[in-house]
């Protein structure tokens, strides 16, 4: 081979042209000075690694965060100022948020290296006129193949030669049923489960034999495409991830305001610059919640253990909370929404005293078993289990009617007969395609008539048929003189049927606002039958079918426009996959992707949550996803929608409370500036409240539970903002409350007292109101005089209570926060005084009349 072969649609093309590109031949293959030369050329015949991104590398990008460069600055400040003991404390808490920052990022993506397992190690081949066996990355364009069942696909290769060839495509096509191949030309604008003449690499020979001449290796194959596309896709930020972003900045902006005008005010009144500094020091710190990349990530943790239980495997912890944000659901239909394998759905006789000649005829015209898990082709396998439900004596029969001859299966027939010898003598059964056998029967035109009209009933719910008839006959070669003058028997109606919980799943994605839309590489017909069937489609609502070919004529407008009114999609490749997702994420809707081929991997890896199914699912799909259903069943992803939207509702709570606090230690240190007072709090001071004594609360209003009609009366959650009003007018009220209370208790005892005296009252008294303001939080309408006693939570906030207690009189908590000894006595009354903000709160709440807005919702 003396140059790269051009031939850009090999299933369009004759043969012979594709040896002449390649230089090969049907019976001598390539030779070896041709094969070096192939793969100078085209290279090994292997996908292409990814980089792996080292550990250290995804530690340091933990550290690439506006909150975290605010937080460096005060700490090189403190250690500026000589407050070493300030500097390290606060450095150790960065270490620790992103040491588990880089835990929740550190999963190797083995998507390309899930797709490179699909290759097998050896393939055979035809060279210099024999045939040999090789390793699979030496298979080059023009290499001819020799294929038999069971077999897998070494490479993208051309049919030359088909013996009741057929290939399991499912992982590329998403085709349920394996595909009948063919040496015919086919036409050029065929989409990739239409291309009959194409065997595709990491697909498997299901039966026959046959040869193919090797047209793509590598990354130029279909799989190679897809592992391309992989590559190229970038991931998504989820919503909780946008949500906690915006959240970041603003604070950080706010608290840049707030400290340039602390400065000024500072300076204008003659401060001294160390004064100045840790004034700024303070409100950095304070502007900042610290615990909450902490609290966020235990509270999906613990959701996640939730969610194992549920059968459901989160690869991405973020990936819990979005599925309670999203808008639609894409999901594939073979397997996920359906059994993956093929059922008797129908059975029409013309005659119904012949039943048992037709429970004989799909027994005797058979060449499936069903001992010992099956085997054989799906359809047939179907056909047994139908009669063995039945109680019929499948063996007895087999052995009672033994078979005498066969004329197989052909695809231009579209039939196949056998001869079995009775007491009689010899019958013949025949089973087919029913528009063909009608015109092979004895039949009226009555009769005629009515099993057309049959077949046309049948076919519009997109189910496969299969004819049967018989006769009384001889064995003799030429099958056209046995397959005519037939008694007609029957019709048989099989389909991949839908999972028996799968419609009530359906219904409950629907009342919790969520679009259900089928993309699947079946027939558009049996596509949209399915959908009916589940609900995802409705006669004359969002009944429509798009086919890939329609998808590919559509600009990204219109596209845009279609994916509003179109709940299924047909005969789809994996590019036209991402386009759908990409016409839904750019009208800003929230994307789930479910599916469990390969054919899904990059749909999975571009929607913001991929769910692929753990039994029946490939690796690459596994890999590619942030979330695994374990027990393949889509009712799961309910419960996995659930726990999203509980998590959500959660840890908004927990926000709403971490910000109370944040707020009023900005608002208290701004104020004391503006009074003209010194700094109530040291930043090391700060942190204690807001990472060590904010953590345990918060992680239990994460964890709140939630009851089990939470779903249906959940709103669904804001994809970019945790900020509606009423969010932001309990976060002002509770923030400006706290500072009032504050700032007039550290007034009053800077008069009566010292500062020290005044900063020690102060500190702990925010400390005991932050715990206090956290049994406000556990529900946004019910006040906690309506909840149920939650012991954790209840814990969570007298462990922080009795450390603050028995620790405030020891040497090195009143060097690290600069404060003095409190007595018993002095604890209880500012624990006391520190309830009156819930109190208020609650008793509002209250008032409101909450409780007949949640009376929905029974105790959480």
């Amino acid at each position: 081979m003396t140059r790269e072969a051009k031939i850009i649609y090999p299933w369009s093309c004759h043969v012979s042209e594709l040896e002449k590109s390649f230089e090969s031949s049907q019976l001598l293959g390539l030779n070896l000075e041709q094969v070096i030369r192939a793969l100078e050329i085209h290279g090994k015949n292997s996908l292409k690694t990814e980089k792996k991104i080292g550990h250290f590398t995804i530690f340091l990008r933990q550290f690439r965060n506006p909150m975290v460069y605010l937080l460096f600055s005060a700490t090189l400040a403190a250690l500026i100022l000589g407050e070493k003991l300030d500097a390290i404390a606060i450095l150790i808490i960065l270490i620790l948020n992103s040491v588990i920052g880089y835990f929740q990022e550190a999963k190797a993506s083995a998507a390309l290296a899930a797709l490179k397992k699909l290759s097998v190690p050896s393939a055979r081949v035809i060279r210099e006129g024999s045939v040999r066996v090789i390793p699979s990355e030496n298979v080059v364009p023009g290499d001819v193949l020799q294929l038999e069942a069971g077999d897998y696909v070494t490479a993208d290769a051309r049919v030359i030669e088909a013996f009741q060839l057929t290939a399991d495509e499912a992982l590329l096509t998403g085709e349920s049923l394996p595909v009948k191949k063919t040496d015919n030309i086919i036409e050029r604008d065929a989409i990739l489960g239409d291309r009959k003449n194409m065997l595709h690499a990491g697909s498997a020979i299901s039966s026959g034999s046959g040869k193919a001449i090797v047209t793509a290796t590598g990354m130029k194959t279909e799989i190679g495409q897809i592992a391309e596309l992989l590559e190229e896709t970038d991931l998504k930020k989820t919503p909780l991830q946008i949500r906690l972003n915006i959240l970041s900045n603003k604070l950080i902006m706010l608290g840049g305001v707030v400290i340039i005008l602390v400065i000024i005010l500072r300076y204008l009144e003659g401060g001294s610059w160390f004064g100045i500094l840790m004034s700024a020091i303070s409100l950095a710190v304070a502007a900042i919640p610290e615990g909450l990349p902490t609290v966020v990530t235990l509270a999906l943790t613990l959701s996640i253990r939730r969610m194992t239980k549920r059968h459901v495997i989160v690869r991405n912890l973020s990936a819990v909370e979005t599925l309670g944000s999203t808008d639609v659901i894409c999901t594939d239909k073979t397997g996920t929404l359906t059994t993956g394998a093929m059922s008797v759905r129908e059975m029409f006789l013309l005659d119904i005293g012949k039943t048992k000649h037709f429970y004989d005829a799909m027994v005797l015209c058979n060449n499936a078993s069903i001992d010992n898990g099956g085997s054989g082709d799906p359809t047939e396998r179907a056909l047994l289990d139908f009669v063995n439900k039945e109680n019929f004596p499948i063996k007895a029969l087999q052995s009672r009617y033994p078979r005498v001859h066969e004329w197989s299966f052909e695809s231009d027939r579209k039939r196949m007969s056998v001869a079995v010898q009775d007491e009689k003598g010899v019958k013949i059964i025949t089973k087919g395609a029913p528009e063909g056998m009608v015109e092979l029967c004895h039949l009226s035109e009555v009769e005629k008539k009515n099993i057309k009209e049959k077949i046309i009933e049948l076919t519009s719910k997109g189910q496969r048929l299969l004819a049967f008839a018989e006769k009384r006959g001889e064995v003799i070669p030429e099958v056209e003189k046995v397959e005519v003058d037939l008694e007609f028997l029957g019709l048989i109606a099989m389909s991949d049927p839908p999972k028996t919980e799968t419609i009530e799943a359906i219904k409950k994605c629907k009342s919790a606002g969520i679009k259900i839309v089928m993309i699947t590489g079946d027939h558009p017909v049996t596509a949209k039958a399915i959908a009916m069937e589940l609900g995802i489609a409705v006669k004359g609502s969002f009944d429509k079918v798009l086919t890939g070919q329609d998808v590919e004529g559509m600009s990204e407008e219109d596209l845009k426009l279609k994916v509003h009114t179109t709940a299924v999609y047909a005969r789809v490749s994996p590019l036209h996959k991402l386009r759908i997702v990409n016409a839904f994420q750019a009208t800003g809707m929230v994307v789930a992707m479910t599916g469990d081929g390969v054919n899904d991997a990059p749909a999975l890896k571009k929607a913001q949550i991929g769910v692929a199914m753990g039994k029946s699912g490939t690796e690459v799909a596994r890999q590619a996803s942030s979330m695994i259903i374990t027990d393949d069943n889509f009712s799961t992803i309910v419960s996995a929608v659930e726990e999203g939207r509980a998590i959500y509702g959660n840890i908004k709570r927990t926000i709403q409370y971490l910000l109370s606090t944040n707020l009023a230690e900005l608002l208290i240190v701004f104020g004391a500036s503006i009074l003209s007072l010194p700094v109530p709090f040291t930043p090391i001071g700060l942190l204690w409240i807001n990472l060590v004594t904010d953590g345990l609360p918060s992680l239990a209003l994460a964890s709140e539970p939630l009851d089990k009609h939470f779903l249906k009366e959940s709103r669904k959650p804001s994809p970019t903002t945790f900020f509606e009003g009423r969010f932001l007018i309990e976060l002002f009220f509770v923030g400006i409350l706290m500072t009032v209370l504050s700032l007039g208790l550290y007034d009053y005892m800077l008069e009566t007292s010292t500062k020290e005296r005044a900063c020690t009252y102060t500190f702990t008294f925010l400390v005991y109101m932050s715990l206090g303001r956290s049994f406000s939080c556990r529900s946004e309408t019910r006040s906690f005089f309506q909840l149920k006693i939650n012991y954790y939570h209840l814990a969570s906030v007298m462990l922080p209570i009795l450390l603050q207690f028995s620790i405030d009189h020891t040497e090195l908590y009143q060097k690290l926060f600069k404060v003095g000894e409190l007595t018993f006595h002095e604890n209880a009354l500012l624990l006391f005084l520190s309830f009156f903000p819930v109190l208020i709160l609650e008793l509002l709440k209250f008032r409101s009349g909450s409780k007949g807005e949640e009376e929905k919702i029974p105790n959480q």
